[in-house]
């Protein structure tokens, strides 16, 4: 999964209790040197481009939205993953769809969907209630 906290990405590889432990993917570093061959990449340089620092955080301080990803390697995979989710007891959490779901219906989208959007601009003057 990734994310966590607003603004933050975040790759969990582990839970213990109410805590999430994670690895931050934005470490930053000064750039590699360009070498001609992936091969002239010494360990020590491809050692510093991952994070060595494992966190944590606690459930109640995670942001509800999150981005879960699942490696599919074939399509046993896929049918062991469908099969997997749909026997999760409660309510799902993951779902997946045999098409594109509809959200007024059959058919396009709302003829007049376009006609509810509201424009902001900076520049327009706020009005009070």
């Amino acid at each position: 999964m990734a994310s966590g906290r607003p603004s933050a990405s975040h790759y969990f590889i582990g839970v213990q209790g109410s805590h999430f432990f994670y690895l931050d993917p934005h470490q930053t570093r000064p750039a590699l040197p360009l070498h001609k061959l992936p091969s002239e990449y010494t360990a020590e340089e491809i050692a510093s481009c991952h994070t060595r620092r494992l966190r944590r955080i606690h459930i109640k301080d995670m942001d509800p939205s999150m981005l879960i990803a699942f490696l599919v390697k074939s399509e046993e995979d896929w049918h062991q993953l469908r099969k997997s989710l749909a026997a999760v007891p409660g309510k799902m959490v993951v779902r997946i769809a045999d098409a594109e779901p509809t959200l007024h219906g059959p058919g396009s989208p709302r003829a007049d969907a376009l006609d509810e959007v509201e424009s902001f601009d900076d520049n327009d003057e706020f009005e009070a209630d």
